[in-house]
């Protein structure tokens, strides 16, 4: 009977250490979950979330770095293409001033070589004009020195005009 006593009281006492247990670990579960479970989900979650933010904002700034570099691209090929405009302006203007100064030396070369024709004809003429009232002189000296008297003014005019005549014939021959 002891033994029995032993086994049923052995019996009963597993059976309520077992149910003590039982109870014991679903009392501990609902407490873990109340104190425990929602807070470390709350945290998981969190996490997530900052990892999925953080995720996002690393896609935005390299969608926006991206864009960027396009930009800085677009720019820089419009600026080239702005400085080759620009260059190739500088060029033409170039050339137009150099073609305008070698058409502006060529014009006053012409005008300097017309000016001195002109000073050199002008010269020509007044030197003949000079020649022709020393001829006339000598002449009217001359013819007085032939006739031994002195002319009158008027006829000396008349002699240096004929004289004048003469010598333009002669020289147009």
């Amino acid at each position: 009977m002891n033994n029995q006593l032993l086994i049923a009281s052995s019996g009963q006492t597993t059976l309520s250490t077992i149910l003590f247990v039982t109870v014991s670990f679903i009392v501990l579960m609902l407490a873990l979950k109340k104190f425990a479970w929602g807070p470390i989900v709350n945290m998981m979650d969190e996490r997530q979330q900052k990892i999925s933010d953080d995720i996002d904002n690393a896609e935005k700034a390299n969608s926006e770095a991206n864009a960027l570099a396009k930009q800085r691209d677009d720019e820089l090929i419009k600026a080239r293409t702005e400085a080759q405009v620009i260059i190739a302006q500088a060029k033409e203007t170039a050339e137009n001033n150099a073609h305008a100064i070698i058409v502006d030396a060529e014009k006053h070369t012409k005008r300097m070589k017309l000016q001195g024709q002109e000073d050199l004809r002008l010269e020509r003429d007044r030197m003949i004009e000079d020649a022709k009232k020393e001829v006339a002189e000598l002449s009217v000296q001359i013819a007085s020195k032939i006739l031994k008297k002195e002319l009158s003014a008027a006829a000396h005019q008349e002699l240096i005009q004929s004289s004048i005549e003469k010598l333009g014939v002669d020289n147009d021959e």
